[in-house]
């Protein structure tokens, strides 16, 4: 008989002794996980509940006015001669064979945004960035209003955006891209540029980091070939299907007004040479009185594109780039110093419209309140899901309020710039210099070609506040580390 104080113990059966140890284990392994990434779970979590005050504010999505536009691929399944259709092949297309629905393509555009601050958190974390500085990284993906507008809406600046960053990880995932990994992202950047048409350059950022990032001589130029070849795949197979519709390859027939409204803001059409045909693409106001420039590329004012009349023969998107190579070359100071003046827009403290743009208010939350539908918007909605765009309170107010607030500041912006640019041609960054190359590359390059082709517009700054900052968090983690 026992002894009464005695603790009797009973022998565990063969084969399961081992479970009382090892859970406890496990369990202590996922908290120390969990601990470590509580920030970024933190940023996750508040990214993911705006979102859902996005959709209680505003069902079933915004009613951009440019939404119609990217809707009508699904009615009609040919190449537009306005932008490539990318976004509505590659993304609509797919979603509606699920449900034709404005509410299902803009919630997908949600999670997708979640997906991709994740995706650049790993990256970050892969090349040694501490916690709280890889969760601030990506707190413009989580949290910036502007982004969640553009989410929020059936637009391709969301997708577009994703697709970038998705190429960004693929390549940067690794310290050696291999030419797999390579061929994969150069896909993943003919996809984007079929998305937008800007995104063309992203080849050359590309195959400039294989160059840089692989290892060896011969590896090097197999996997800057290797994007190059992933990259025309797609490229080249839509620019077939163009040229199956309109006679002649290309992405888009948008060149000839692109860089024609460009120079709507300086041109001084005495020193031209235009055809009587081609008077009516000089705006009638003064410098430093002219309209928007979408004004004249896209709207009936009396002058620009839409009054344009050509005779027989004579090709249209031609005259348009004549016009702006003549204003370019007459006039090369002035287009710098618009330029130039745009480029510094991006890193305005307020995201207002200044000189003669007048597209700001597109891409704010308040612009949406209590919105009416429109001839033009109305059809697209009732389309696809059937409900037009409703109101919600209180929480479209919380996300005025909300906007005023959360937003990358342009500043801050700079500062990423200059602290990316030092990353990636410094030295003691090491390793880390490639891909901060590629970061800077897109995110600067991306938002500052429409600069340089057509106008400044606050959407198209997207590229510069998500990947700007991860370039910064990543070269200054690269050079903090680095031996004195």
């Amino acid at each position: 008989m026992p002894h009464p104080g005695a603790v009797t113990t009973t022998a565990a059966p063969t084969g399961a002794s081992s479970h009382p140890v090892r859970h406890p284990r496990r369990a202590v392994r996922w908290r120390a996980r969990l601990a470590d990434h509580a920030p970024f779970l933190l940023a996750l979590g508040l990214g993911a509940l705006v979102r859902v005050v996005v959709t209680a504010a505003f069902p079933p999505a915004l009613m951009v006015s440019d939404a119609p536009s990217y809707l009508r691929f699904l009615g009609d399944l040919q190449p537009s001669v306005e932008r490539p259709d990318g976004y509505g092949l590659l993304f609509l297309l797919p979603l509606s064979w699920v449900a034709d629905d404005v509410a299902l393509f803009v919630g997908v555009q949600h999670v997708l945004g979640l997906a991709a601050a994740t995706a650049l958190y790993a990256v970050l974390r892969r090349w040694g960035v501490g916690r709280w500085w890889a969760a601030a990284g990506v707190l413009p993906v989580l949290l910036d209003a502007m982004l969640l507008v553009l989410e929020h809406g059936p637009l391709s600046d969301a997708v577009f955006t994703d697709l970038v960053v998705l190429a960004v990880v693929l390549l940067g995932w690794r310290r050696r891209p291999s030419p797999g990994v390579a061929l994969a992202a150069g896909l993943v950047m003919g996809a984007a540029v079929l998305v937008r048409q800007v995104g063309t350059p992203l080849v050359l950022a590309g195959a400039l980091f294989c160059l840089l990032a692989a290892s060896g001589r011969w590896r090097r130029a197999l996997a800057a070939l290797a994007l190059v070849a992933g990259f025309l795949v797609p490229v080249g197979a839509y620019s077939a299907w163009y040229a199956s519709t309109y006679g002649s390859p290309g992405l888009s027939g948008i060149g000839g007004v692109s860089a024609y409204m460009r120079t709507t803001t300086f041109v001084d059409c005495d020193r031209l040479e235009l055809a009587p045909y081609a008077q009516v693409l000089c705006p009638p106001e003064p410098v430093g009185e002219r309209r928007d420039p979408t004004d004249y590329g896209w709207y009936e004012i009396g002058a620009g594109v839409q009054s344009l009349v050509v005779p027989p023969g004579v090709d249209r998107a031609e005259v348009l780039r004549d016009f702006a190579r003549q204003a370019i070359r007459e006039q090369p100071l002035d287009y710098a110093r618009v330029v130039l003046r745009d480029v510094a827009l991006g890193f305005d403290p307020l995201r207002v419209d200044r000189f003669e743009y007048n597209t700001s208010f597109k891409w704010k939350f308040s612009s949406y309140v209590d919105r009416e539908p429109t001839a033009w918007t109305e059809p697209g909605f009732a389309e696809h899901g059937g409900v037009q765009q409703q109101t919600h309170q209180p929480w479209a107010s919380v996300l005025v309020l909300y906007e005023d607030a959360v937003y990358t500041w342009g500043p801050l912006v700079l500062l990423c710039l200059l602290v990316g640019v030092v990353g990636a041609v410094h030295p003691r960054a090491g390793a880390a210099r490639p891909l901060v190359l590629l970061l800077v590359l897109c995110g600067f390059g991306l938002s500052v070609l429409p600069d340089l082709t057509t106008q400044f517009v606050w959407r198209y700054q997207l590229p510069a506040i998500v990947l700007l900052p991860v370039a910064a968090v990543l070269a200054g983690s690269a050079l903090r580390r680095a031996p004195t």
